[in-house]
């Protein structure tokens, strides 16, 4: 079974990888929820592994920060090593945009500031992060972002090799230089590229070419909003002094560009939208619910003990808490202790309200009523309602109120008599009126005939339409006059086409003799730029003549270029032809000129210029013949378009060619010794190796070999002794290359003298020393080809 940190329960796996797990647990004694990162025994056996998991501990003591993960605990056993964390209720913002491809701009502001205000705190205790991507910004289920994972984080200035996630890696990391804030400034950009646009700014998956892009590639910014170009522009910058000195200068960038771009609720409106992706990702947060705000680090207390007094079967605890913490002398201990009662639960209790106006409430006296404009009643039945219970009383109860009034006049007796005389005189007078006006009416509605309306005449009796406009952000709007007579309700109908197609109708009605003025406008969404607008206006009843139709003819659309991409492929060796792929996107139809440079090393060699038009994205290709391949050398093709252009770089790679290797000379002395001279002849100077073999009867006695490289023809001279070489035997010289020469290999050799028979003995002939004469080499020795 796998170790497991003692004084925990484990409860499930969140997740795994190459260097080890992260489980969710709880701690025995407070119940608290905790992350729990596990080294796995493989790399924990590594050399450095374990030391450099013990350094991710130490570098999180220091970081306390409300955007950084925040370490409990370190423990460290003979059987494992582990980083306990707090836990963050929420998922990876790569696991949002696996999901959903984009955050939205407002989400994607949020998530960078959160970000550069955790790295600001690493960058103030002189750590760069080094790793920072979407794998490592964890999102909670309030739309607030944490750094974890500091598992390659150096200290600044640190001269290491480089190291991180190749596609967020900065330039300075690429090119071997040591990691600085301006480092993790590059990688947050990056990550809020991928939040704005879905896709990371370079994207090769080879590692040099994406080496190649982050050093000198374009900023593609036009693949984000406008508005975040400046900001994304700075946060990539090729050279690090060109970016924000630090994640909190940077910050004042992001807050200025996001309130001009998306005003002052931006930082609301993005938390909210990063909250919501994370609830449609519910099934990955560690807790279905908020974990409770127990997590404090009163619950985690440091205590130095003597080694061996807390070195729990031989483990060693770090642990964080409102104290610093404390390492011991030698044998390093750290225990878990002082740990404090769990937290109870949190009672709720009832909102009932109270009948003393509250220091914090007005008072009821203070209330405004509440009129039957402002609201009604408050169910509640607070005493704080009471004015709106007194507007509901002053609106529904006038009665009551006439019949509470006479209680207080009981009381003092005298008015009695008065309601006496008050239904006397009610009677009295309701008959009086009665019998005068009935007679009145009868003779007023007898005047019929004079009654002023005859059958309804009424009728338009002109119409007219005034120019049709459409204007920048395609708004069409015409007046409509008409003259009506009568004094009837005129429905004026007014309808918009474009080319023909209606798009929207419109009614307004007048009424009453005279003249009247209506406007009638639509909004047409995009400019419908070329196309020919309609406005048919009619009435009913009809105007003389019908309907009255006014139109307007739009001018083309100026055409803009919103995009311009340009790849360049370059074929292997012996290949001389390069090939350029692009792509231009624009707003219009109408033509975009384009123009295409080639140059190698920074000087052009060739252009290219053609027109565009009749479409609003376009693809072309063209390809450019070197006369020789220029191995070694840079070839860029930069497209114009517009106002805008692209460059995309190659770098031609030219393995080494050999034409030939040949043996000019080989031949032996006396001694044995055999001396040659090789000549090798290449395409280009990149580097060959010779290799030239000496043997003896077929068997091989010695070889050796030579770099050469800087020329394209070269000349050596290589000699070896045989020790004994018997007479009769053939000895032989080759001389190879790799890359293997056209010609293959080249061997020269020749023969020892044969062996003479055994001499008979004999007399000296006079003058004559009986020793054969001996040249300095055999003749006949040197080889053919």
């Amino acid at each position: 079974m796998e170790w497991s940190a003692p004084g925990y329960t484990e409860i499930r796996q969140l997740g795994a990888g190459g260097s080890g797990r992260v489980v969710l647990a709880v701690h025995d004694e407070t119940g608290i929820s905790v992350a729990i990162k596990y080294l796995s025994d493989l790399v924990r056996h590594e050399p450095g592994a374990l030391a450099a998991f013990r350094a991710e501990a130490e570098v999180l003591t220091t970081l306390v920060d409300p955007h950084i993960a925040r370490m409990w605990e370190y423990v460290q056993e003979p059987q494992g090593a582990a980083i306990v964390m707090e836990l963050v209720n929420g998922v990876s913002l790569r696991a949002l945009l696996r999901e959903n491809g984009t955050t939205g701009p407002e989400a994607a502001l949020v998530v960078l500031k959160g970000s550069l205000l955790g790295l600001e705190r690493a960058h103030r205790a002189h750590v760069v992060h080094r790793d920072y991507k979407p794998e490592n910004v964890i999102v909670s289920d309030d739309g607030v972002s944490k750094l974890v994972d500091f598992g390659i984080a150096v200290r600044h200035g640190t001269a290491t090799r480089a190291t991180g996630t190749p596609p967020y890696m900065a330039p300075e990391l690429w090119s071997g230089e040591p990691a600085s804030p301006a480092t993790d400034v590059y990688a947050a950009t990056v990550v809020f590229f991928e939040c704005l646009t879905g896709h990371r700014p370079y994207r090769s998956t080879e590692s040099h070419v994406l080496g190649y892009q982050h050093l000198h590639a374009p900023i593609p910014v036009h693949d984000a909003p406008e508005e975040m170009h400046e900001l994304i522009a700075r946060g990539l910058a090729k050279e690090p002094a060109d970016r924000p000195p630090s994640a909190a200068a940077f910050v004042a960038d992001v807050e200025r560009a996001a309130l001009a771009a998306y005003g002052e609720e931006w930082e609301e409106n993005g938390r909210r939208r990063l909250a919501a992706l994370v609830a449609l990702l519910a099934l990955l947060l560690p807790h279905p619910e908020t974990p409770p705000p127990a997590t404090s680090s009163s619950f985690f207390q440091t205590v130095f003990r003597t080694a061996g007094r807390t070195a729990r079967r031989h483990g060693k605890r770090l642990l964080v808490g409102t104290a610093a913490v404390v390492v011991a002398a030698g044998t390093t201990g750290y225990v878990l202790a002082g740990r404090e009662r769990p937290p109870t639960a949190i009672d709720v209790v009832a909102a009932v309200p109270t009948t003393s106006p509250s220091p914090e409430l007005p008072s009821p006296a203070t209330l405004p009523t509440v009129t039957p404009e402002t609201g009604g009643g408050d169910p509640s039945g607070e005493p704080g309602g009471a004015g709106s219970n007194t507007g509901q009383a002053a609106e529904t109860q006038p009665p009551s109120s006439a019949t509470s009034a006479p209680p207080p006049a009981t009381s003092t007796g005298a008015p009695p008599p008065t309601p006496t005389p008050t239904p006397t005189r009610t009677p009295t007078a309701t008959p009086t009126p009665t019998p005068t006006p009935t007679p009145t009416p009868t003779p007023t509605p007898t005047p019929t005939p004079s009654t002023p309306t005859p059958p309804p005449t009424t009728a338009v009796s002109a119409l007219n339409v005034g120019g049709l406009t459409v204007d920048a952000d395609g708004l069409a709007a015409a007046t409509v006059s008409l003259r009506t007579t009568g004094t009837g309700a005129v429905t004026i109908t007014a309808r918009f086409a474009v080319d023909g197609q209606a798009v929207h109708t419109a009614r307004q009605r007048v009424s009453g003799s005279g003249a009247h003025t209506r406007a009638f406008s639509h909004g047409l969404g995009e400019r419908r730029c070329g196309r020919v607008v309609t406005l048919t206006v009619s009435t009913s009843p009809a105007a003389p003549g019908g309907a009255k139709t006014v139109r307007a003819a739009l001018p083309e659309c100026p055409t803009a270029v919103t995009g311009v991409r340009v790849s360049l492929d370059v074929p292997e060796a012996p290949g001389r032809a390069v090939r350029a792929q692009l792509a231009v996107e624009t707003s219009g139809t109408g033509k975009v000129p384009v123009t295409a440079t080639v140059a190698l090393n920074g000087d052009q060699v060739a252009s290219r210029s053609l027109s565009l038009s009749g479409r609003t994205a376009y693809t072309r290709a063209f390809s450019h013949t070197f006369g020789e391949r220029p191995c070694g050398g840079t070839v860029a093709v930069t497209v114009k378009a517009g106002d805008r252009q692209d460059t995309a770089r190659a770098q031609v790679p030219c393995p080494a060619r050999v034409r030939q290797v040949s043996i000019a000379r080989a031949a032996m002395n006396a001694r044995g010794r055999v001396t040659a001279v090789v000549t090798v002849s290449t395409e280009g100077v990149q580097p060959v190796r010779l290799s030239v073999a000496f043997g003896v009867g077929g068997r091989t006695q010695h070889s050796e070999s030579a770099e050469l490289s800087g020329q394209t023809s070269y000349s050596r001279t290589v000699a070896f002794a045989f020790p004994r070489l018997p007479c009769g035997s053939t000895w032989a010289v080759t001389a190879a290359t790799s890359p293997a020469a056209a010609n293959g290999t080249d061997t020269a050799g020749g023969k020892t003298p044969a062996c003479e028979p055994p001499a008979e003995t004999a007399t000296p002939r006079p003058g004559h020393s009986g020793q054969e004469d001996t040249d300095n080499s055999v003749p006949g020795q040197s080889g053919g080809h």
